[in-house]
């Protein structure tokens, strides 16, 4: 009797053992059991990744949102000096196409407005369907724009530039996408820091400088505005501009792109070995025409009343004689 009452106390501590081990969690979900006797482990589970997924969910959906709303990069790009060429007067102050054929694509040169701020606009056109485009070559008249004699205190240009894409960039796989993709190109001009002759001994300007070469680019989006600008000469003394040289010139260049991208300047500003910017004291060949016919308006006048007059006073004198 005393044998079959230890074997039953040690028969339950036993079992007492089993269900203590059953009851820990030893990966840290504990294991609860049900009035059916079913584990509630893998509810707990399920509840746990239902909960990771509704969040995951809400991040993807706040990307999703931030992305849609996402808006293009500021054209505001930083101070606008007093004496910048800001094209709200609508003229070109001197800008054209170099025209020098090779590389070079064909250009379109006007004063658009953008959102109500006035910009020189520079339209390239492709000389072939479905061929890249040339380099866009844009020419400023240094002395028309700044004089003669101020041409050689040139330190500094600063220029702003913003690119829309017109159509879209084609990858090599295949997908398309609305972007400005890249804006490679150079400041540069002829110096004129270095003369010579031609063959009938007529003096030439025969140096030309890169400047600085710029290298911009937007894979995300079809709006993009940078400032660029550099210091004059950029690397040699000999690249200076030299004054008294009515070949000077500021010339805008971009290579050969892919897609169609107008390019809008603004803000277009000269700055001498001071860091001064100076002022620009002329414009583009319309104005500079009315300026002309202005000036010579009050001339011509002066002058048929003096005629006049003296018409007048000679008949006075032989009317008394």
């Amino acid at each position: 009797m005393r044998m079959k009452k230890a074997l039953a106390v040690l028969s339950a501590a036993l079992m007492l053992g089993a269900m203590a081990s059953c009851g820990k969690d030893t990966s840290g979900t504990a294991a609860v059991k049900s009035d059916s006797g079913e584990s509630s482990e893998a509810v707990t589970t399920v509840a746990e990744e239902s909960s990771e997924a509704e969040t995951t969910a809400a991040d993807s959906a706040d990307e999703s949102s931030v992305e849609e709303n996402k808006e293009p990069p500021t054209r505001d790009v930083g101070e606008i000096d007093a004496n910048a060429i800001t094209f709200d007067d609508g003229d070109l102050h001197t800008a054209h196409q170099m025209g020098g054929g090779g590389d070079e694509t064909d250009i379109e040169v006007s004063v658009a407005d953008l959102d109500g701020d006035k910009k020189l606009k520079v339209h390239a056109i492709r000389a072939e369907e479905g061929k890249d485009y040339g380099v866009v070559k844009l020419v400023f008249n240094l002395p028309e724009m700044l004089g003669l004699e101020n041409v050689g205190n040139i330190g500094h240009i600063s220029v702003d530039f913003t690119c829309i894409a017109n159509e879209t960039w084609k990858n090599d796989d295949g997908s398309e996408s609305l972007v400005v993709g890249n804006f490679l190109g150079a400041l540069a001009g002829n110096i004129a820091s270095e003369k010579g002759t031609d063959e009938e001994g007529n003096l030439i300007q025969n140096t030309w400088a890169n400047h600085y070469e710029f290298a911009y680019d937007d894979w995300d989006n079809g709006e993009h505005t940078w400032r660029c600008e550099t210091d004059i000469p950029a690397l040699l003394p000999a690249n200076g501009y030299a004054a008294n040289d009515e070949g000077t010139t500021l010339v805008i260049m971009r290579w050969g792109q892919k897609n169609d991208v107008d390019i809008y300047i603004d803000n277009l500003t000269f700055f001498d070995k001071d860091g001064k910017s100076m002022p620009i004291v002329g414009g583009g060949a319309a104005a500079g025409g009315e300026a002309e016919g202005a000036a010579d308006a009050p001339a011509e006048e002066a002058s048929s009343e003096a005629a006049a007059e003296s018409e007048a006073a000679a008949e006075s004198a032989a009317a008394a004689e």
